[in-house]
């Protein structure tokens, strides 16, 4: 189990995703709820046979209810905002490493790997709140459920009426601890997106730090031809060729005129 749940913590690191009950997991909730329905049907059944207290009781039971939409509303109004801000990351990550094309080979691949896992954790993020706004069925009450039945006495109505509020609860709790889930995925994917962020600017600004500005630009120079080809101009059209020389050997060059021998004086 802990080699498992080292691997679940290093797949969230790379790109978050909702983690995977286990049979044992999934047996257990099963079996509580249907401890907990077989109780709640016990108390419904054990509620005193007035009908001001079944209302009592039905007004408590829709108040959990709109508590539980408006937990909804709260999770769907999250999940919609990291929409939005993965969004506009996106733009301002993307064009501030695009600015970097000119850096040094070794940079410009830190910035692409950087840029590559940056975009993984976004797409998580966005992932995970769009599953945790799809679609989904409530479980809710019909005209049927609400409207007494023909000759069905008022305790009989409220305790039914309750009896269906209890479950629209069970529901609305079920699809939004899924929306709860999705949106820790998606939290998950940001603090991994702010972590690689500032890794990367840690690293771009001991590079600017550390290089100047002319030993960038002749390093630029150095490693692109394009850049080369640039700067030497656009080169005109050849020129007429020049008379073509003869075949002579020149006369080897001297350093000077050369100097008459000096007359020998007489002997005397």
């Amino acid at each position: 189990m802990q080699l498992i749940g080292l691997a679940y913590e290093a797949r969230d690191f790379v790109f978050p995703l909702k983690q995977p009950l286990s049979a044992a997991t999934q047996e257990a909730r099963s079996q509580r709820e249907q401890e907990v329905s077989a109780t709640e049907e016990a108390r419904i059944a054990a509620l005193p046979d007035t009908t001001d207290a079944l209302k009592e009781h039905l007004a408590s039971c829709a108040s959990l209810v709109a508590a539980e939409d408006e937990r909804r509303s709260g999770v769907e109004g999250r999940l919609t905002s990291i929409i939005g801000l993965s969004s506009i990351a996106g733009t301002v990550v993307f064009g501030s490493i695009r600015n970097q094309a000119d850096a040094q080979a070794w940079l410009r691949w830190v910035f692409a790997l950087g840029a590559l896992y940056l975009t993984a954790q976004l797409s998580s993020a966005i992932l995970a709140a769009v599953r945790g706004l799809k679609r989904r069925s409530y479980y809710a009450n019909t005209p049927q459920d609400v409207l007494p039945l023909p000759g069905e006495a008022s305790t009989v109505h409220l305790r039914r009426q309750i009896t269906h509020a209890v479950r629209a609860l069970h529901d609305d709790q079920a699809q939004d601890d899924e929306k709860v889930t999705q949106m820790a995925v998606a939290h998950r994917a940001m603090y991994n997106f702010v972590g690689g962020l500032l890794i990367i600017a840690i690293v771009g600004t001991l590079q600017a730090v550390r290089t100047t500005p002319g030993d960038a630009f002749a390093e630029r120079v150095r490693h692109d031809p394009a850049l080369r080809e640039l700067l030497r101009g656009p080169q005109g059209p050849p020129g007429p060729p020049g008379p073509k020389g003869d075949n002579a050997t020149p006369a080897p060059q001297t350093h000077g005129p050369k100097k008459p021998p000096v007359p020998k004086g007489r002997r005397q």
